[in-house]
């Protein structure tokens, strides 16, 4: 399968933005190709049987503690996932890329009171650990919660008709390879959609 994943951009680093890849992404998609997609360059989803798009960066219209917002970014990804749709192209968002993909599709956000900061969350069929500062306040239309923790977060939906993915956690962290396998059927299963 050949997957291409949108990265996180940084400026943690020199004070100088950089597009990021969290090395447990090989980890936890081995025996695919990964083609990292960065957001000053031009993509054929139809090139790809996967995009998912990684966590990181603020939402365009909530600014965080980290301030690290960047309108290329938001810009890109939205083209991404409108292609994905347009050509059925499976699509998975993981933490800020299911909250940017709610968003695009009309979904809303907002702050947490209180931020998840390595967080332990139990979902059936098992625990994660979260980092969340902004939760899903209202899904897109046609999106369904599929897994949500005790305190009303969405740690995962879906959508109705196509084959999109939202996931809260972050499966690709070591701390929740427990929960690879889960996630990498499910979206594995909307391929075939």
């Amino acid at each position: 399968m050949k997957i291409g994943l949108s990265l996180e951009v940084t400026r943690v680093l020199r004070n100088t933005w950089h597009s990021a890849i969290n090395h447990e992404w090989y980890e936890f998609l081995e025996g695919h190709e990964i083609c990292p997609l960065v957001c000053y360059g031009s993509y054929d989803v139809q090139d790809y049987d996967l995009i998912i798009l990684c966590g990181g960066n603020d939402m365009p219209d909530i600014k965080t503690w980290r301030d690290n917002n960047y309108p290329k970014r938001d810009e890109f990804e939205r083209k991404l996932i409108k292609d994905c749709i347009k050509h059925h192209i499976p699509l998975a968002g993981i933490c800020r890329g299911s909250h940017f993909i709610n968003y695009v599709l009309g979904g809303t956000h907002r702050l947490m009171e209180t931020p998840y900061d390595n967080v332990v969350v139990d979902l059936e069929p098992f625990s994660v650990v979260c980092h969340h500062t902004i939760t899903i306040d209202k899904l897109a239309p046609n999106c369904k919660a599929t897994l949500v923790d005790n305190k009303g977060v969405i740690e995962m939906y879906q959508h109705k008709n196509l084959p999109i993915t939202g996931i809260g956690w972050h499966p690709e962290r070591n701390v929740n390879k427990h929960t690879r396998d889960f996630v990498f059927n499910l979206i594995k299963k909307d391929k075939v959609c």
